[in-house]
């Protein structure tokens, strides 16, 4: 097959001094080159049954990452600019919160973070583009959750915030806002987990919630209820682990989770049940160490986590002669690694490690064939959570001193 969109495009700025056009057009071309590649695999037999479907999983991928280029505005073309050792300089948003910060995570439209802390037990919505009466950014939001916030993520629409805390999950509503634009939170829903929450997401459409708690794995509908008009759990694995990572594959089709005692990262099937009827485990991986950080690509074929004190890619359509997911990349951080995130394109991977944010590329390596180090930010404290931005040209990170900073080009 033809080299993949990424591999064509794995170099650096100044390999290719060309216009937004020419570069459009060129990954443009490479996109259409690789279906072409895939389309013809398939009329010759190459690709029968479950290799065939997931050919046209790839297709489906790749046309619309063709639709996302020509809807995107020209500053978004040329992508990633944050490179080598970042300064202060690059500081385009700090917030200084009122203890140790264990979610930070932009808004869909990349214009408000959510932050999350465990000591003051707050929740924050802080603006990117409004400032207050003394020139700091904008607080939106300030919800006193009651308990210690270990998880905080918007919603898809961006209209909600789901939270996890001490022992429940709570899905925030941010319409409601009074005469100074300040968001008047609303409980739209809320379950007790009956431990910890130590993960909290939406699925793709927004109508669920996954979590990680205590022992277990749940996904959480927000749109049915009981006949005593409790939430309804739609699926449940349980581990008997604590379960610090749980997500949804892009399709939402799937989750993936990262335990703790038993150092394990599990896929886990909603749709296909095993023997004995319950969620099927499609993929297991023993990390050695436990994983603190498990997220798909967002093409859903691999998967970053984030264990002791290193980051890891794995494939879910490769495995090795026992029948274990094949790992891609590896990259020794040096340090705990407490988060690990895709960037947008898939091609790069933010990690938060003991004391710096580091931008790994998944395209390029060393001469010791190790992956590069594209960029890193000297925090000054443990780094506990750390995301690209939806454009993938920034990244927010939070630290154990109540630090949350928005990196960018100024």
């Amino acid at each position: 097959m033809s080299e993949t969109f990424e591999q064509h495009f794995a170099q650096t700025p100044e390999d290719k001094p060309k216009s937004l056009e020419e570069i459009k057009e060129e990954r443009v071309l490479a996109l259409r080159e690789e279906i072409r590649g895939i389309k013809e695999k398939i009329e010759r037999g190459e690709l029968t049954g479950g290799k065939a479907i997931e050919g046209y999983q790839r297709i489906t991928a790749l046309a619309n990452k063709i639709k996302k280029l020509d809807e995107k505005e020209e500053k978004q073309i040329i992508g990633w600019q944050l490179e080598g050792r970042l300064t202060e300089e690059n500081v385009l948003l700090e917030y200084q919160a009122g203890g140790f910060v264990c979610a930070a995570n932009f808004s869909p439209e990349g214009d408000k973070v959510v932050i999350g802390s465990r000591d003051d037990k707050m929740v924050r919505v802080i603006s990117l583009t409004e400032k207050d009466e003394r020139g700091e950014p904008k607080v939106l939001l300030e919800y006193q959750a009651g308990e210690a916030v270990w998880a905080a993520n918007f919603s898809p629409e961006g209209d909600k915030v789901v939270i996890g805390t001490d022992d429940k999950m709570q899905v925030i509503s941010l319409a409601k806002k009074d005469e100074k634009g300040n968001i008047i939170p609303q409980v739209l829903a809320e379950y007790q987990a009956g431990g910890f929450v130590c993960a909290a997401n939406f699925s793709p459409e927004g109508d669920k919630v996954v979590i990680g708690t205590g022992d277990k794995m749940q996904v959480i509908s927000l749109t049915e209820k009981d006949e005593r008009g409790k939430t309804v759990v739609l699926a449940e694995y349980r581990t008997g682990r604590v379960v610090l990572a749980a997500n949804f594959s892009p399709e939402g089709d799937k989750v993936v989770i990262g335990t703790k005692t038993d150092k394990m990262v599990r896929v886990i099937s909603l749709t296909e049940k095993d023997e004995r009827g319950e969620p099927k485990v499609l993929a297991e991986y023993q990390a050695g160490e436990f994983v603190s950080a498990a997220n798909f690509s967002p093409e859903g074929d691999k998967v970053v986590i984030g264990t002791g004190d290193k980051m890891q890619v794995i494939s879910l359509a490769e495995k090795d002669e026992q029948g274990k997911p094949v790992v891609l990349a590896e990259y020794q951080a040096g340090g705990f690694v407490c988060a690990a995130n895709f960037s947008p394109e898939g091609d790069k991977v933010v990690i938060g490690t003991g004391d710096k944010m580091q931008v790994i590329s998944l395209a390029e390596k060393d001469e010791q064939g190790k992956p590069v180090v594209l960029a890193e930010y000297q925090a000054g404290g443990f780094v506990s959570a750390a995301n690209f931005s939806p454009e993938g040209d920034k990244v927010v990170i939070g630290n154990n001193y109540g630090e949350t900073k928005v990196l960018g080009t100024p």
